[in-house]
């Protein structure tokens, strides 16, 4: 969201719970408290704002995910396709306020739909990571892009706990 907007984000609203997954688990006597469904808003800096919709039990979709960006010129639409889907591209369709609007159909890379579940992301994160040390070069993502992203989730499991927003000042500072 960041790396979209551009722009500082400065709170967060979120709703959400543990509806489904884990419920009958137990470890070391106590059971998982994992969120598996959220809206979560963040408000940032320069007046735009973002949501995430995050559902971890609707499998078996044709799309693993999907990412829309809304703005006062367009929209943009994509998805990505889920594993076992056999899918192997996705559509980009970008309509415009003027009535115009453009589709283009992007095939997926073979190795990407090889590597497994969320196409592989942890594997070539660390792939960089290592290539970073290795070359002794900055990282893909910096410290303070972890850190922020962290504190956005501390922020939401809070929206949801407390039923309030919750500026990103109270987690960061």
């Amino acid at each position: 969201m960041r790396l979209i907007i551009q722009s500082k984000p400065l709170s967060v609203y979120a709703s959400g719970g543990q509806d489904v997954n884990h419920l009958d688990e137990v470890y070391n006597g106590k059971k998982p408290d994992i969120i598996d469904n959220a809206y979560v808003i963040v408000n940032f800096e320069n007046g735009a704002r973002s949501l995430l919709e995050l559902c971890m039990f609707a499998e078996n979709s044709d799309m693993q995910e999907e990412l829309v960006a809304t703005g006062n010129k367009g929209k943009i639409e994509t998805s990505v396709p889920s594993d076992d889907s056999g899918k192997t591209s996705s559509n980009i369709r970008i309509g415009m306020r003027d009535g115009k609007t453009h589709i283009e159909n992007i095939e997926v890379d073979k190795k990407i739909l090889e590597a497994g579940h969320h196409h592989g992301s942890t594997y070539y994160e660390h792939l960089a990571f290592l290539k970073a040390i290795e070359n002794n070069s900055d990282p893909e993502v910096s410290l303070e892009d972890g850190l922020i992203a962290v504190a956005l989730g501390e922020a939401a499991e809070q929206s949801i706990k407390q039923g309030r927003l919750i500026n990103l000042e109270e987690i960061t500072s």
